[in-house]
C-alpha cells in the first residue's frame, strides 16, 4: 500500500531539524521576496545520463516540496539546470558560467565524481558555495572552504566494505575500478588498505575502460587471482556489462552506490540476483527502523514512485534530493542569499536529510559517519538490506 503524502512534509521536517540542531541557528530574513537561485550541473545526455536524469528529477521534486511549503527564508527556490553532456571539461565550463552570474547563490556540482573534483578550484576562485553530488575525497577535510560533500566519503564507504568482507568471510578480494575517473583509483586503494587491515588478501587491482564491452581479459585475471569476490568501483554502463559477463564464474560481485539503481539491474538481468553493494542508508528502504529518518525516506520514496512507475528511488536521487535539503537549510540559517553567509552557514550545520544526519564543521566538509552507509543485496530485482546492515541499523541508524 502506498503511503499518503502531504506535499512539503519532508522539507518542513528537514528544516525544522536544522532549527533544533544547528549551532547558532535561526533566520534573520532580509525581507526580500526575490527567488533564491541555485544552479545544478548535471549529465542529462552522454554516458552518465541515466544518473543525471534521476538526480535532476529528485532535485526538482524537493524544490517543489520546499516551494509549496512557503520556500526558504520566505523565498521561492529557482533551480537552474545545465547539461554537461557527461563531459568533465564541459561541466567545469558550465560551473564557471553559473558562478559568474551574481544571481546564483549556490551550485550543485555533477553526479560525476571526476567532474565534481575538477570544479573545486572554480568554486574557490568564484568564492561560491558548492555542494558536490559526486563524491570527492579531497573535499572531506575542509581544505576547500567552498566545497561540501553530499555522498558519504570514500573513507566511510571503504571501512564499511571492509567490515562487511570480514563479516561474510571474504578471504581473497579483487578490485576493478574505472580508469578514466580521477576518484575511482584512490577509492580502490582505500578499499584495498581497509580490506587488508581487516584480514582480507587483496589479490588484484585493475582498471577498466568506460567504453569497454568485452571484459574477457579482466575476468581472466580475476579468475587467475583466486579471488572469491570482486569489488567494482565506477559509474556508468561498463560495470553492468562486467557484472553480466562475470555471471556463473563462482565469484561474488560487489558494487557501490553507483550501481544502486534499476539502471544497473535492468541491463544485468537475472545475473544481478545476489549482487551486494554499499549504498546510502536510504537504499535499505523498508528495513530502516522507525523514526524521523525513515519518515523522510518513506515520504520522498512514495512521492518519487508516483512519477516513476512505482519504482524505488536510486542512490543518485537521494544524493540530489539531499543537496537541495542542505542548500535550503543553509540558506535558512544564513537568512540571506549572500554566498559568504551561506558558506559560513554550511560550515556549521547539523541537519537530518535523506542521506543521514550531516554535521558539517570548518574542518569536516563530509559531515557523515558510519550510519550513512549500508550494504544492500539485489533480491528479485529490488534492493534489500543484508543481514549485516539490518544488525548495523538496530544500533546505528541516522537520527
Amino acid at each position: 500500500m502506498k503511503q499518503k503524502i502531504i506535499i512539503g512534509a519532508m522539507s518542513v521536517l528537514a528544516i525544522a531539524s536544522l532549527t533544533a540542531c544547528s549551532a547558532g541557528g535561526g533566520s534573520t530574513s532580509t525581507g526580500s521576496s526575490d527567488p533564491v537561485t541555485i544552479a545544478m550541473i548535471s549529465p542529462l545526455t552522454g554516458s552518465l545520463s541515466s544518473l543525471g536524469i534521476d538526480a535532476t528529477a529528485a532535485a526538482k521534486q524537493v524544490v517543489d516540496q520546499v516551494n509549496s511549503s512557503g520556500g526558504v527564508d520566505g523565498r521561492q527556490i529557482n533551480l537552474v539546470v545545465k547539461d554537461d553532456t557527461s563531459d568533465v571539461t564541459q561541466s567545469v565550463a558550465l560551473f564557471n558560467q553559473e558562478a559568474a552570474d551574481p544571481s546564483v547563490s549556490l551550485i550543485l556540482s555533477s553526479v560525476s565524481a571526476a567532474a565534481s573534483a575538477a570544479s573545486g578550484s572554480s568554486a574557490e576562485s568564484a568564492e561560491i558555495p558548492m555542494l558536490s553530488i559526486g563524491p570527492v575525497s579531497a573535499y572531506v577535510g575542509g581544505s576547500n572552504k567552498y566545497a561540501f560533500g553530499v555522498a558519504a566519503s570514500t573513507a566511510v564507504v571503504s571501512q564499511t566494505l571492509a567490515d562487511f568482507y570480514k563479516s561474510t568471510r571474504v578471504k581473497k578480494l579483487a578490485i576493478a575500478y574505472l580508469s578514466q575517473s580521477s576518484e575511482m583509483q584512490p577509492a580502490a586503494n582505500a578499499t584495498a588498505t581497509d580490506a587488508q587491515a581487516a584480514g582480507v588478501d587483496v589479490v588484484l587491482q585493475e582498471g577498466f575502460d568506460a567504453t569497454a564491452t568485452d571484459f574477457t581479459p579482466l575476468i581472466t585475471h580475476v579468475k587467475a587471482s583466486g579471488a572469491d569476490a570482486l569489488q567494482i568501483w565506477g559509474p556508468g554502463a561498463a560495470p553492468a556489462i562486467l557484472a553480466k559477463q562475470m555471471a556463473s564464474q563462482g565469484i561474488q560481485i560487489l558494487g557501490t552506490g553507483a550501481q544502486a539503481s534499476q539502471q544497473f539491474i535492468t541491463p544485468v538481468g537475472a545475473a544481478a540476483e545476489g549482487i551486494e553493494l554499499s549504498a546510502n542508508t536510504a537504499m535499505a528502504g523498508s528495513d530502516i527502523p522507525a523514526g524521523d529518518f525513515k519518515t523522510l525516506v518513506d515520504n520522498f520514496a512514495s512521492t518519487w514512485a508516483t512519477t516513476h512507475n512505482g519504482a524505488y528511488p536510486p542512490q543518485f536521487a537521494f544524493d540530489a534530493g539531499t543537496s537541495i535539503q542542505l542548500a535550503a537549510a543553509a540558506i535558512d540559517k544564513a537568512g540571506s542569499t549572500d554566498r559568504a553567509a551561506i558558506t559560513d552557514a554550511l560550515s556549521n550545520l547539523s541537519v537530518l536529510t535523506l542521506n543521514s544526519r550531516f554535521n558539517y564543521t570548518p574542518t569536516n566538509h563530509s559531515g557523515l559517519d558510519s550510519s550513512a552507509v549500508v550494504v544492500v543485496e539485489i533480491k528479485n530485482g529490488q534492493f534489500a538490506a543484508t543481514p549485516y546492515s539490518i544488525a548495523q541499523m538496530a544500533t546505528n541508524v541516522p537520527k
